[in-house]
């Protein structure tokens, strides 16, 4: 549990308070926000695992498609990614760079967490990384920008609202302390906001309302102040785990896609140990399709990882050995391999969205 003076001071207070900001404190108070804290989140002694910590087959797909893709675009040579985490990803496409002697591109890391900031920089010292603290910092840098952005599991990190239809009605989803236990739960409030129920009608009208509905509002403003601040011919490349369209309505989608991650187990109860656990949520790829088209954003591609590593030659990195040892680096590659093309979760739990911004007509 937070300190009393941040989290639960505040409920005794408000009594209610959004989904959002639950998720922000949880997440991100200065002090006991789990990603702020000093502690390991990534890896085996943390709560979840990403692509890098896999194998470096796939910084070595994305090293190469980089420097593609700035090449057919006649970019700005600069990459920047968002969230770098442990620098596995950063260290590995340097990595790779190298051993084809690319030194023109610049890498730009943005970093909020002070503790994951020194982990990058302890990871990727003696590398011609920059590692920024916000988005604002980076616009202040290069207010003109016409490179690529790339980022990893960073959309279902930002803080979301929940909502749901009764009686053709809108509640929203919020939590609140139990009155006899003091234990954090979920209470609904009626929206008196018409605004704020007109724009839930437009983004959920085709979404089964008897479902619990999801909206990052927080993600939707970060992606539009991106989009807008990038030049024409600009690329971005998210990569996350999210559904698009009739994939929302199924039954097993009732109470939503909020879940917690603590020590590699999911927690389906995203108010379970806060400031303890990673809490994340499905990507709605319509809703970053969406913003993307109001700036001038056009999406090139959304294809499950496995399907878009295919397509970009990993199978190129397989190799053919003679080593008996089944831990020789070849072999763990290899393995590697098949494991982003076959494995349920690597190959088709994670998408890939392309998108380029246009020349305004």
């Amino acid at each position: 549990m937070l300190p009393t003076s941040f989290l639960q001071k505040k409920l005794k207070t408000d009594e209610w308070i959004t989904m959002e900001e639950f998720m922000g404190h949880a997440l991100y108070h200065p002090i006991e926000g789990y990603y702020m804290k000093q502690n390991v989140k990534i890896g085996k002694n943390g709560d979840f695992y990403t692509a890098s910590l896999v194998s470096d087959v796939f910084a070595m797909v994305w090293a190469d498609l980089f420097v593609r893709t700035i090449a057919d675009n006649n970019l700005d040579p600069i990459v920047v990614e968002f969230g770098g985490g442990s620098g596995h990803f950063a260290r590995q496409v340097q990595e790779s760079w190298s051993l084809r002697s690319i030194e023109h591109v610049s890498y730009v890391i943005v970093e909020p967490s002070p503790y994951h900031k020194s982990l990058l920089e302890k990871k990727l010292a003696g590398f011609p990384i920059t590692i920024l603290c916000s988005l604002d910092e980076l616009i202040q840098r290069y207010p003109s920008f016409r490179g690529i952005i790339f980022a990893n599991e960073v959309l279902d990190a930002f803080p979301l609202r929940i909502f749901k239809r009764r009686k053709e009605e809108w509640y929203e989803k919020g939590v609140s302390l139990h009155k006899n236990t003091e234990n954090l739960c979920f209470v609904y409030r009626q929206l008196e906001n018409s605004s704020l129920q007109k724009t839930l009608d437009e983004i959920f009208s085709f979404r089964n309302k008897t479902n619990e509905l999801e909206v990052s509002f927080s993600m939707l403003t970060w992606l539009k102040t991106i989009y807008e601040w990038i030049e024409k011919e600009s690329c971005l490349f998210f990569v996350d785990y999210g559904l698009i369209g009739e994939e929302w309505n199924t039954t097993h989608l009732k109470e939503g896609s909020i879940r917690g991650y603590y020590r590699h187990q999911i927690q389906n109860n995203p108010l379970a140990f806060p400031g303890m656990m990673d809490i994340t949520f499905h990507i709605d790829w319509e809703q970053v399709i969406k913003a993307g088209k109001d700036s001038d954003v056009t999406t090139l591609r959304l294809k499950n990882q496995g399907d878009f590593l295919l397509e970009e030659g990993l199978l190129s990195l397989l190799k053919d050995t003679h080593s008996l040892d089944p831990f020789s680096i070849e072999h763990k590659r290899n393995r590697a391999i098949r494991s982003f093309l076959l494995d349920h979760t690597l190959a088709n739990g994670f998408q890939v969205i392309q998108q380029k911004k246009q020349t305004v007509s």
